[in-house]
Order: C-alpha cells, then structure tokens, then sequence
C-alpha cells in the first residue's frame, strides 16, 4: 500500500482589531471591510452582536489566509476594543453615570432627567435629603448579553450635588437665611 500525500493545509486563521464605540456595541452593528481575496479585494459585511464587549473576538469564516491546493481559506477572528465614552463606564454588563442634581433639588427631592446610552429618556425620583455619592440602581438599563439581548444589565446613577455657577444677590440672601435656620452660624 502506497501512503498518500499529505493534504495543502488550509489557511491560517487571522487576528485584527475592531474598534467600536460604546453604542454600537449597545445595539450592535455591521461593518464592512475590504479583504484581500486571490490578489482581488473584496467586500465582506460583518454583523456584530449587540452586548460584545471588550476583548471578544468575532468570528468571519473563511476569510483569513487563502488555503492551498483548493483547501478552504482560514478563518478571520475581529478583536473588539471599545472607545471610551464620555457619560458612561462598563463594568461587565452594567453601565455606571454621575448625573448633576441641584442643591435644592437633592434636599426637597424631586425628580431629574437621565438619558440611557440607548436613548431613551428616564425620569430618576431623588428622594429629599439625598447626599452627594448616592448610587440609585435601574433595572434593566445597561448592556444586552450577547446571545440574548433581552436580558441586560443594570445602569447606576451616583448623583453628583450641583452648586449654583453664581450668586445673585437674591439666591445668597436665600442660603444666608438657611444658613441662618440651620443654626451653622
């Protein structure tokens, strides 16, 4: 018995980066990249799930290097890093923001406008005497989980106290009587 050839191999699989912003990897996304392909290039739409998050790694069947001898190509493997965002902080599937609620506002309560990283607009109840610091949890409000994007993690709001940009002689008569009331002279 005669051994066979051994078979060309297939082509080698290929690491390249992705880089993506917080809110296509929120709803998720298509790219299309130009790959080489026998010396012609082609295009090829990637479709990446919403909830990757930092370090996943997508997988493009057979687009990697060319196989030989009519083996199949290798495959192309997108590493995904994530820009950072300007509002909001990802700590696995949760999302982390600081919102500005104003002195007043945090000491009679009353409620602030917060803006999800997917748009939609919430309205967060700041019970009265609410301190600096203090984290509120929402529910259901953060990253979707890649493969079921309907379950999601949570967003947290620490609430950042805003003091007034400026004194009118009107508002410091008003902290001066506070002040006054408090009994801190």
């Amino acid at each position: 018995r005669q051994a066979r050839p051994p078979r060309p191999p297939r082509g080698r699989d290929v690491e390249q980066p992705l880089t993506l912003t917080l809110e296509e990897a929120f709803t998720g996304t298509a790219r299309h990249l130009e790959m080489q392909r026998d010396g012609r290039p082609h295009r090829v739409e990637v479709r990446i799930p919403a909830g990757v998050r930092e370090g996943s790694r997508v997988k493009v069947r057979g687009e990697g290097e060319p196989g030989r001898g009519g083996q199949p190509g290798g495959d192309l493997y997108l590493v995904v890093r994530l820009m950072q965002h300007p509002r909001f902080e990802r700590r696995g599937q949760d999302l982390h923001t600081r919102i500005a609620v104003p002195v007043p506002t945090a000491v009679l309560g009353g409620d602030v406008a917060i803006s999800t990283l997917g748009g939609a607009s919430l309205r967060l109840r700041i019970p009265e005497l609410t301190p600096s610091g203090r984290v509120f949890r929402l529910k259901g409000h953060g990253m979707p989980t890649p493969r079921e994007p309907e379950t999601r993690g949570d967003l947290f709001v620490t609430v950042d106290l805003q003091i007034p940009a400026a004194l009118t002689p009107e508002i410091r008569d008003h902290y001066k009587a506070l002040e006054k009331l408090a009994g801190t002279t």
